[in-house]
């Protein structure tokens, strides 16, 4: 986070409190390789790429049931990665954010 530049902190707050207004239930635990975003279990995983300047979002989305779309949305329910869920969702600007809402809501409503 701290090798992270303004913009990219930003995205990361502006996730981050979205994610908090969804319910009084929702915990932040800051791991070593992500962070986690839980209600009883983990409906959200986020990793910071300072490199690259993009969030990663790991939900609790079946990529199946879902329209992927390259380079925001991928399956990564046979590929091995930090945190938890099947769809990664980059969130590299402002407007991913928006996007990126539907899928956060999807996860949390099933866990």
């Amino acid at each position: 986070m701290e090798q992270a530049n303004t913009q990219l902190t930003d995205r990361f707050e502006t996730v981050k409190a979205y994610m908090l207004a969804l319910g009084d239930d929702v915990q932040v635990k800051i791991l070593k390789h992500y962070i986690a975003f839980k209600r009883i279990k983990n409906f959200a995983c986020v990793e910071i790429h300072p490199q690259t300047g993009k969030l990663l979002l790991y939900l609790k989305v079946n990529p199946q049931s879902i329209t992927l779309e390259s380079g925001f949305t991928r399956d990564v329910s046979n590929i091995g990665h930090y945190g938890t869920g099947d769809l990664e969702v980059v969130i590299a600007s402002d407007e991913d954010i928006e996007k990126a809402k539907h899928f956060i809501n999807m996860s949390y409503d099933a866990s």
